[in-house]
């Protein structure tokens, strides 16, 4: 635990960024701005919210825990991230946008039906709730390591901030959080790398590495394993309502490609910096071996002045909770528009209601899955998700954008309904 003067910058630096960041609060006043913001966002926006959402826990303190054990294999995540976000805009952003629907499993509905719009929303909920795990995680790793938290705490300050964003600032608030996330993100993750490689004098850190070769290489724990981790996150990233509510949430198709673009040069770097890290404590900082989701908490409390340390891990909780509101959101959507859809018959000021409600619903069931799987790493509950959402949704999402003729053989439709399930039966048999 830290001493007086680190903990009271954290709580005001932590505070200060969060007043900012739901400023919007009060624009937010019916169910289009919580859901798409009134589908007005440029392409600046529109990567705001993927970055708010996809650029959280795994991507920073999960690829420096991954650093430390397995190299450069840390990069995947990043990496499959940046990759999805470019096909996005390549390849569905037009249809997507174009169709004006809400979820990604409404506009599948339009194809292939509606049971298939509530089968395909089911699987892609429980992965975002799978992911939501990662997020509160890595909430919890930086909580315990600056108050000395134990796990309970830990849970219930994580749910409560949680709770806050995703109830208060809906999509619009995803956007400015992700627009705070990109500015120190790239300003904490310079300066860490930067003198990461200055205190390791370059070679000197490397020779002091052991198994270099496994360290860099990508596919270091295991070819066929890394080849599925980055197939599953381009996959789930595609097939991720609330990466796509970005897209559905632009004021065009031109914004809506555009910011996924944005989002695709943005990503992967954050990966490479948190890799230097990574390796730097694994060459320096032994001990950590026992401990690993403390890795990037661990290094900025260790090597920055207090003060600076106290902002940049308030900045840190706020990426890991900003996107498990994210994914929360999305989750929440979901629910709303593919298994109630009774929009309509109620008022907007209702309807905003029973959004932030089901909102605060869908985290408290996410804090049951946290309690299943406290000492799994990071990444890997990540890649599960993606995983998962991939199988509900991609293989659907393609044939309605390149091939809609197809929907009259009934032997694909049979195939879709199939995919999930085969998926966790495979991932069951694979762990």
């Amino acid at each position: 635990m830290h001493n007086w003067l680190y903990l009271t910058i954290f709580v005001l630096s932590f505070l200060g960024i969060t007043i900012l960041s739901l400023h919007r609060f009060r624009q937010v006043k019916t169910s289009a701005d919580f859901s798409v913001a009134s589908r007005s966002l440029g392409a600046p926006g529109v990567s705001w919210v993927i970055i708010g959402t996809l650029v959280g826990g795994a991507s920073t303190i999960g690829t420096v825990q991954m650093a430390y054990e397995s190299g450069l294999s840390a990069w995947i995540f990043t990496l499959g991230s940046g990759i999805a976000c470019f096909f996005l805009g390549l390849l569905f952003s037009k249809a997507l946008r174009e169709r004006g629907t809400i979820t990604v499993s409404e506009f599948l509905g339009l194809q292939f039906g509606k049971s298939f719009q509530v089968y395909s929303s089911l699987f892609t909920s429980i992965g975002m709730f799978v992911h939501v795990v990662g997020q509160f995680l890595a909430s919890m790793a930086i909580l315990q390591s600056i108050f000395g938290f134990s796990v309970w705490p830990s849970i219930i300050i994580s749910f409560m901030l949680m709770a806050l964003f995703v109830t208060l600032g809906g999509v619009s608030g995803a956007g400015l959080i992700g627009k705070f996330k990109f500015f120190m993100l790239y300003g904490m993750l310079l300066l860490s790398a930067g003198y990461a490689l200055k205190l390791g004098n370059g070679t000197a850190m490397l020779d002091r590495l052991p198994d270099k070769e496994t360290l860099f290489n990508l596919f270091s724990y295991g070819t066929g394993q890394g080849i599925i981790d980055l197939g599953s996150m381009i996959v789930g990233v595609i097939s991720t309502q609330i990466y796509l509510q970005a897209i559905f949430s632009a004021r065009d198709v031109r914004a809506a490609r555009n910011g996924a673009y944005l989002s695709a040069a943005i990503i992967p770097p954050v990966g490479i910096m948190g890799i230097v890290i990574g390796l730097y404590l694994k060459a320096y900082h032994p001990e950590l071996a026992g401990n690993t989701a403390q890795a990037l908490p661990f290094f900025l409390n260790t090597y920055f002045p207090p003060a600076l340390a106290a902002f940049f891990s308030a900045g840190l909780l706020l990426v890991a909770l900003g996107t498990g509101a994210g994914l929360v959101l999305g989750v929440t959507t979901n629910l709303d528009v593919d298994f109630f859809g009774t929009a309509g018959k109620m008022s907007a000021r209702k309807h905003l209601m029973r959004l932030r409600v089901l909102s605060l619903v869908v985290l408290s069931l996410s804090v049951i899955l946290v309690l299943t799987g406290l000492d799994s790493a990071i990444l890997e509950w990540s890649y599960l998700s993606m995983g998962l959402r991939g199988s509900a949704i991609f293989f659907g999402l393609c044939i309605a954008v390149f091939l809609p003729s197809w929907n009259r053989f009934k032997f694909l439709r049979y195939l879709l309904y199939l995919l999930p399930p085969v998926f966790i039966i495979l991932a069951l048999f694979l762990q």
